[in-house]
């Protein structure tokens, strides 16, 4: 936890003091620039920001005012708090695997085998742009990955990063790439990927699928696509799975 060396001088300073700024609520405000300070990498993804009290000295304002704002920045995802710990940055997202869209029951481990097949800086295509929020043409990384168990080829993977934010991946070997790519992004790159979004749908297998899944061409396939966002809001990485359409589990607990 940062020490009071590290926290902004009090009275306000650091808030922005623009006409349109100085209408919002002060909470707002401080809200904003604490989400500066995060996003700055002030304090770094998993760790804890300092204690609400000393934060409210700082800034000078009233404890239920800091309270307001932290609990803004938590409702938006930025901070989470963690009950007899303090207030934490939200570290990269966990638990959201692709493989929790298939069942295989001779599976051997939670957490799938990973092999890089290759890695290339391309210019996006108009759809991939699309899905980034890039202009079409941008410099991309194009990963492309197989996912397995106990030996066996289960899941085909093509990801698409923004090459800018990416770079430093390039210098990798494949064997170097960890399974879990979300701790590493963060890890590596400095990019921390907050929340996801899925879209899935069902399709058949083209002949270059099927080989390397086993399987025969026209096979029924499950396709997710996924699009990832890191803690500012931006479009870091979009994301294609397919799998044997037969594997496909899918479980959600309604209340």
């Amino acid at each position: 936890m940062p020490d009071r060396a590290t926290l902004p001088a009090p009275t306000g300073a650091g808030l922005d003091a623009s006409p349109a700024s100085l209408a919002a609520p002060r909470w707002a405000r401080i809200a904003t620039a604490l989400k500066g300070r995060i996003l700055a990498g002030e304090w770094a993804s998993g760790t804890a920001i300092a204690a609400e009290s000393a934060l409210a000295e700082h800034y000078g304002v009233a404890l239920g005012t800091m309270r307001a704002a932290i609990q803004a920045l938590v409702d938006e995802g930025l901070l989470e708090r963690v009950h007899g710990r303090g207030t934490f940055v939200r570290g990269a997202l966990t638990g959201a695997t692709m493989a929790r869209f298939f069942r295989f029951g001779d599976a051997g481990s939670e957490i799938p085998d990973s092999r890089i097949v290759s890695l290339r800086t391309l210019a996006a295509p108009a759809d991939v742009a699309a899905q980034l929020g890039l202009a079409t043409g941008t410099a991309v990384l194009r990963v492309m990955r197989q996912r397995g168990w106990e030996g066996q080829v289960r899941l085909l993977e093509t990801i698409w990063l923004p090459a800018v934010l990416f770079s430093e991946l390039t210098t990798l070997k494949p064997a170097e790439f960890a399974p879990l790519l979300y701790p590493m992004y963060a890890e590596r790159c400095g990019v921390t990927v907050g929340r996801a979004v899925d879209d899935l749908r069902f399709t058949r297998l083209g002949a270059r699928e099927a080989t390397q899944l086993a399987l025969p061409e026209g096979h029924p396939a499950l396709a997710v696509s996924r699009v990832a966002f890191d803690l500012a809001g931006r479009r870091v990485e979009f994301r294609q799975t397919l799998g044997n359409a037969d594997d496909f589990h899918y479980r959600a607990e309604v209340r």
